[in-house]
This record gives C-alpha cells, structure tokens and sequence, in this order.
C-alpha cells in the first residue's frame, strides 16, 4: 500500500475490521497486534477471505488491479504490523494521529 492510499482510511475503518475479526474467530491474533507484550500472530490471505465479505473483497482487489487471492495475502501480510503501528498502548487513536502513523508505517 502506499502512502497516498492510507489518506481515505479511519481509525474507525480499521477498528470495524478488528473486532469483526476478532468475533469471528481471530481474536488470538488481534489481540496480539494490539498487544505492546507479545509478538504479533500471523494471519493468512486463506483465513481472511474465510469470514470477510467475499463482495466487498473481491471490489478492492479489482480497484487495486490484483486477483482476490493476492489482495487477500497482502492484507494478510501488512495487518498485523500496520495495527502494531496505529494502536499505541493497545487503543486507536484519533483519526489524524491514526494516519500519521499508518503513513509513518508505509514509508518505513
């Protein structure tokens, strides 16, 4: 994702997709993402696509000009870490710190 990407999305967004995740059987692995103490757990593109809307999915992967499955995998593989970054102390921040840091994650 790049820089210019992250200006549309909210704290909230993200906020949604987590406890959406988290009820839906990944609440080990968000909570780890959130966590300042433990290391983060993997998610995988196959688990993702398993409980997100296969709809709305399949409509970002064709905006981002990729297949489903390689959107799946590389939401897979950047959620954990750019949660890690927007969520100090285990909470979201508002909206302009949330994407300060989100920015401040993809031009690492």
């Amino acid at each position: 994702m790049t820089t210019e990407a992250v200006s549309g999305i909210r704290s909230t967004d993200l906020g949604e997709l987590l406890l959406y995740l988290a009820d839906n059987g990944f609440a080990d692995q968000v909570g780890s993402w959130v966590s300042d103490v433990t290391e983060n757990q993997p998610i995988t593109g196959a688990q993702l696509l398993s409980v997100l809307n296969a709809e709305g999915v399949a409509e970002a992967a064709a905006e981002a000009g990729v297949s489903v499955q390689e959107y799946a995998d590389q939401l897979a593989q950047e959620l954990s870490g750019a949660t890690d970054a927007v969520t100090p102390h285990g909470e979201l921040p508002d909206d302009t710190e949330f994407e300060q840091r989100l920015r401040g994650f993809y031009s690492a």
